[in-house]
């Protein structure tokens, strides 16, 4: 049997928390050789200062040293009292470091004549050639090549006084140098950085064990508030709650809200459809009777029976209609074109044959964008689009503008609908019959929809002569509200 790790394929587990535990592992195990490939390159930097340190402080016990001897008289003579000196060697002074360690060498230099050298330099006659020539407030490193070889160096040059000996009681340059051989300088590194990674171990050991423990008691608490989200959902799916309860983290708290959204724009959907079911059953019950009444009926009158199945049309033309509408509860913030949507409409109608052509013309800003579903769009304006296009004469003007939400306006030169006649247009109650001329099936359509939105579709008199429809959507959508007519 194939392992649940195979059976997920490449991708690793399915579980977030075994991909998170996964995830740790292989943090942990890489995160070893890197960090320690990083901690060994900043362990030679430090070792590396630290030596340099070291020999700054040499030098710093070398410029003592020169203010001891020259306290107690005890400084060779100068150059100038003793010009060869530098081949009958001066004499023979204590490392100011204490012993005779051949691989550290130093020098001091007074008014350009060395004045103390270390033995390895006095025995050899030799002397460090110095490169600063100006006072410093502090010892400067360099590599360079000595009689030892390459090494590592500090100098320095100090303005100092002179109670005896050289220079009597005047200010004198006085050059500091002190060095080690580059062969052991790296070795004093090596050492240094080998005591620093001996004590990285005893660290770093501890310190990844008790980051590995702190992410597995976040991968716990993660797994925790994971759990109480499922056990929210469970007691949705028993029924014991009408919607996700609980309060927790953001990131999961911004899910547990959307899916409430998705759960309350279900149920209203599951509400809207039920309504609809029962309002298309009461409605066509009028008209089954008739035609169950007509069919009984020795002398049956065809043309009443024809306009109760047009009626029959009319009513499920409507209801399927406001099922396919999506509402504002079913929109995810996207803005519609409605320029883009007009000119569709209008260049949908433009092909529909008329004994007389209509010119259909479309007054709207190309960059009008409003919250509304597409297909609900298309609904409202198509059905009032189709209502113009049935009486028009030559002419229709569709409008779109905002206005405290969106108005969209359509106009056409037909005979119109009288004021007395415009509210019964709406009204599905009255028999198809008796429907007032030019009203047609869309207008209630359009009603319908637009009150999702809480929106509103007016009549009017036209500057065209003909009728004037006007639909406004509000900015923000108030709550579902339907005729119940």
């Amino acid at each position: 049997m194939a392992s649940p790790f195979l059976r997920g394929g490449l991708r690793g587990p399915r579980s977030l928390i075994g991909r998170l535990v996964l995830w740790a592992a292989v943090l942990f195990v890489v995160s070893i050789p890197v960090l320690w490939s990083l901690f060994s390159i900043v362990a030679v930097e430090v070792s590396r200062e630290a030596v340099d340190t070291q020999i700054r402080e040499y030098g710093s016990q070398l410029r003592g040293y020169w203010a001891s001897a020259a306290a107690t008289g005890a400084l060779p003579l100068s150059s100038e009292a003793q010009p060869d000196a530098a081949a009958t060697g001066e004499p023979s002074a204590p490392s100011p470091f204490g012993g005779q360690d051949v691989a550290w060498v130093w020098q001091i230099t007074a008014q350009g004549q060395p004045v103390l050298r270390s033995e390895f330099l006095r025995l050899t006659k030799s002397t460090l050639s110095p490169r600063i020539k100006e006072p410093h407030p502090g010892f400067l490193l360099r590599t360079a090549s000595t009689v030892l070889g390459p090494a590592r160096l500090a100098e320095r040059v100090v303005m100092e006084g002179s109670a005896t000996g050289v220079g009597g009681d005047k200010k004198i340059a006085v050059h500091y140098m002190v060095g080690v051989g580059l062969d052991r300088y790296d070795a004093l590194v090596d050492e240094q950085t080998r005591n620093l990674q001996r004590l990285s171990i005893l660290v770093a050991l501890p310190t990844a064990v008790f980051l590995l423990g702190l992410f597995f008691v976040l991968i716990l608490s993660i797994r925790g508030r994971l759990g109480e989200v499922g056990r929210a959902m469970a007691l949705f799916e028993s029924g014991d709650t009408v919607r996700i309860e609980g309060r927790f983290p953001s990131e999961l708290q911004s899910l547990v809200d959307r899916m409430n959204g998705m759960l309350a724009h279900n149920a209203k959907l599951v509400e809207r459809t039920r309504k609809y079911v029962t309002k298309i059953a009461h409605d066509l019950n009028h008209p089954l009777a008739v035609i169950q009444n007509g069919l009984n009926s020795s002398d049956i009158d065809t043309a009443l029976l024809r306009r109760q199945v047009e009626r029959m049309t009319g009513l499920i033309d409507r209801y399927t209609s406001l099922a396919r509408t999506i509402g504002p509860e079913g929109m995810t913030g996207a803005r519609t074109p409605i320029a883009e949507v007009l000119a569709d409409l209008r260049d949908g109608y433009a092909i529909l044959y008329r004994p007389i052509p209509v010119e259909i013309q479309v007054n709207c800003s190309e960059d009008l964008m409003f919250s509304v579903s597409r297909h609900d769009l298309e609904a409202m304006a198509g059905n009032l689009l189709s209502n113009a296009h049935k009486h028009a004469r030559g002419k229709i003007s569709i409008s779109a503008r905002l206005e405290n939400g969106l108005v969209i306006t359509v106009e056409d030169d037909g005979p119109g609908i009288a004021e007395v006649d415009r509210d019964a247009a709406f009204n599905w109650g009255k028999r198809l019959d008796e429907a007032p001329p030019g009203s047609g099936f869309g207008l209630s359509i359009v009603r319908d929809v637009a009150g999702l939105y809480g929106g509103e579709v007016s009549l009017g008199r036209s500057s065209l002569g003909g009728l004037r429809a006007e639909l406004r959507l509000p900015d923000r959508p108030t709550a579902e509200t339907e005729n119940t007519d």
